[in-house]
């Protein structure tokens, strides 16, 4: 029998650790975003981007996130959400995949047009399974220019 859980507002205190640790790497992907090209910041945060038009995944059943992962990717919402520079799909898929880079995710990135605009959206892929249900109204982009 355990013993009462220390929270803050509902939030427990480990859940809190998590999500100081997403804040700080989202400082560290706040400044990449600004000094790095898109490719080799997705690769050092181990998160690469994949823009392969001839990838072949053969998935054969679905992707089980682990707990521990997606509590990681939770703290990554919880500490964006509070991001003063915005708490965009770019930014969360870069500091969630780097959180959860030992499952091996992928960055990608797709367009699509809405109400005649072009909308752009970023999300992360784990053994060729999105892991945001939004990103099926996108079209993966294929190459990015050097």
């Amino acid at each position: 029998m355990s013993g009462p859980r220390l929270s803050v507002h509902g939030v427990g205190v480990s859940d809190l650790g998590r999500t100081a640790v997403a804040f700080l790497l989202a400082a560290v992907v706040e400044v990449g975003l600004h000094t790095l090209r898109l490719p080799r910041l997705s690769r050092l945060l181990g998160v690469p981007l994949d823009i392969d038009p001839q990838r072949d995944i053969e998935v054969t059943a679905p992707v089980i996130v682990p707990r521990w992962a997606r509590r990681r990717l939770r703290a990554t919402r919880r500490a964006l959400r509070y991001w003063p520079f915005g708490d965009s799909c770019l930014r969360l898929a870069l500091v969630g995949g780097c959180l959860v880079r030992r499952l091996d995710p992928v960055l990608r990135i797709g367009v699509a047009k809405h109400d005649g605009e072009f909308k752009a959206h970023a999300w992360l892929e784990i053994g060729g399974l999105s892991l945001d249900p939004a990103s099926v109204d996108f079209a993966p982009v294929e190459s990015v220019r050097a």
